[in-house]
């Protein structure tokens, strides 16, 4: 498409996943890396926000956890091409989503908070059939508690249960 009918001085919302093996000072570094790939796509960088790490919805290679940073650029839309190759290329961009804002800068601040498992067939999340095996196991491990404190022999055992036998309350039933 001809650079003629691109619209001239448009403003971009991009957002980028960056993998978490940065230490948290080397992050601000990514940042300046994610703004040298986007000056050198030629797009002006307005803001640049970086709105910490966070788990991810599913694995993307194989890493659980991505560090976010979302940018607004300026520029005019034949740019965008050429960042979206830089991106590609780069080592340090896992996923990124370039939108265009027609109604210019946002106003608000956005703030991720943490991912929350999908709801499973049964209606439970994820996380809660861990927690389910472990109260299934708890219950075994009391019965063992119990068998350890209390060891009888067969002839105790059996004096207590005619004992039980023939109390009070099993002739009021």
């Amino acid at each position: 498409m001809p650079a003629k009918y691109w619209p001239r001085s448009m403003l971009y919302e991009v957002m980028t996943i960056v993998p978490p093996h940065f230490a948290t000072d080397e992050v601000a570094g990514v940042g300046e890396v994610l703004k040298g790939l986007c000056e050198k796509a030629g797009l002006k960088v307005v803001k640049i926000e970086e709105l910490g790490k966070i788990k991810l919805a599913y694995p993307i290679d194989r890493q659980r956890f991505g560090v976010y940073f979302l940018l607004f650029l300026e520029g005019d839309g034949s740019e965008i091409t050429k960042l979206d190759q830089n991106f590609r290329l780069s080592e340090q961009v896992m996923r990124h989503l370039v939108i265009a804002r027609a109604q210019g800068m946002p106003t608000i601040e956005y703030k991720l908070v943490s991912y929350t498992p999908p709801l499973t067939a049964e209606g439970k999340r994820t996380g809660e059939k861990e927690k389910e095996k472990e109260k299934e196991k708890e219950p075994a491990v009391r019965a063992k508690a119990v068998e350890k404190a209390i060891k009888l022999t067969t002839e105790e055992l059996a004096t207590k249960l005619d004992q039980i036998l023939d109390s009070d309350i099993l002739k009021n039933i």
